[in-house]
């Protein structure tokens, strides 16, 4: 075998190694930033919060607020303790968040306010259900 397969052949295994490696940093990110199990419901929660942060600056913008969730999918996403649907709380709370996003989308009236009533809900069900997101979704707030 020539020198110059052997040093191709070197190269690409070191560089098949350095990509699965990267791959782990990856994966090891994501299990500081979400330290759970990724349920379908905390994939909605994560969608919920990059759409929020998306109406927040098309109000500052003084723009309409746009959603991209199906909110519904509040009501059948599997949560990662199943135990979280057992009383019914988080029904009440699901439905209550979901009337905050109509109550933002329909206004003619100050849309920071209903904003902040939505974030509230949020708080609200998470004190009681899953505390852990509490202080980012404080963040969200407009100030």
């Amino acid at each position: 075998m020539s020198l110059e397969l052997k040093i191709l052949g070197g190269c690409i295994i070191a560089s098949s190694f350095y990509s699965c490696s990267r791959l782990n940093d990856k994966e090891k990110s994501t299990a500081i930033n979400f330290p759970n199990k990724s349920s379908e419901l905390a994939e909605l929660m994560r969608d919920l919060v990059e759409n929020t942060e998306e109406v927040k600056l098309q109000i500052s913008k003084n723009e309409k607020p746009g959603f991209f969730i199906e909110f519904d999918k509040l009501h059948t996403a599997v949560p990662t303790d199943l135990a979280v649907r057992d009383d019914g709380h988080f029904t009440s709370f699901a439905n209550n968040y979901i009337a905050t996003v109509n109550e933002l989308i329909n206004t003619t009236g100050d849309k920071e306010e209903k904003y902040n009533k939505m974030i509230q809900s949020c708080i609200i069900c998470h004190q009681q259900i899953c505390p852990g997101p509490i202080k980012r979704i404080k963040k969200l707030r407009i100030k």
